[in-house]
């Protein structure tokens, strides 16, 4: 499967909120011109859990031997690279193609994430990775009921 490239346009740049983006994520398009050419990201949902974050993402066509999962330094990094070939054959005619894929995402973990403390798991196009929170985190989520 091929992730075609395309243009950074004003319509295309995700717009997230600030406090999210110092979260959990990096900046982007602020300093992307027009003509610069990346390559798709595939979607992400993040969520904090009691005990954890969970981050999902979709992956379809993708094997888990085509995806790299790493933490380091305070940041959660996934990537994946792949070229792959085709070719068909008829009678009188040849049809070969040659492809290559890539994305990488990259995340600041929070400072109650647990960078020892990582899983991660592939199935059915989606990637799931849970990183623990540390010890004395877990408890300082307070759900408050709305009367």
């Amino acid at each position: 499967m091929a992730m075609d490239l395309l243009k950074w346009t004003k319509n295309l740049k995700p717009k997230f909120p600030e406090m999210i983006e110092r979260f959990w994520g990096k900046v982007m398009g602020k300093d992307a011109k027009e003509s610069e050419e990346v390559g798709l990201m595939p979607s992400v949902n993040i969520s904090e859990e009691q005990k954890a974050y969970e981050v999902s993402v979709a992956v379809p066509g993708l094997d888990k031997k085509d995806i790299k999962v790493e933490v380091e330094d305070g940041y959660l990094r996934i990537y994946s690279e792949k070229q792959y070939e085709n070719e068909e054959r008829e009678k009188n005619w040849l049809r070969r193609e040659f492809g290559y894929a890539c994305f990488q995402r990259v995340f600041q973990i929070p400072e109650s994430a647990d960078p020892d403390r990582v899983e991660a798991s592939l199935k059915n196009g989606i990637l799931n990775i849970k990183i623990a929170k540390k010890k004395g985190y877990e408890n300082l989520v307070k759900k408050i009921p709305v009367k």
